[in-house]
């Protein structure tokens, strides 16, 4: 293992934003909605903004600032403050609210429609 690859793997998940993506314009929301969760039921690995864009998509709660995250193997719903802090918590959850409610704007879907 390289160098370089051995010290972007020791650094904490807000070091590694900086160091590789802030410089390219990459929003740190987008990072952050974009992270990898680990299911404490089952143990799977899922992307935090795929489970809900996908599994909330007819949920109303999804656009009135639900801090769940939903398990895409077992379907468990867990609060995201077991991974981040309330503070963090609260504005990746209005940020991919956001991005489903511009979608549903879009295309004229709604949830729980």
């Amino acid at each position: 293992m390289s160098d370089e690859k051995r010290f972007i793997d020791d650094l904490r998940r807000d070091e590694r934003y900086s160091f590789e993506l802030q410089r390219k314009g990459v929003n740190k929301s987008f990072y952050d909605a974009n992270r990898m969760l680990h299911c404490p039921e089952c143990g799977t690995t899922f992307n935090l903004f795929y489970s809900r864009a996908k599994l909330c998509a007819g949920c109303p709660s999804l656009v009135r600032g639900c801090e769940l995250a939903r398990c895409t193997h077992c379907h468990t719903e867990f609060p995201l403050n077991n991974f981040m802090s309330k503070r963090s918590s609260r504005v990746t959850s209005n940020y991919i609210e956001s991005v489903i409610k511009r979608y549903h704007d879009t295309f004229g879907e709604r949830p729980g429609q």
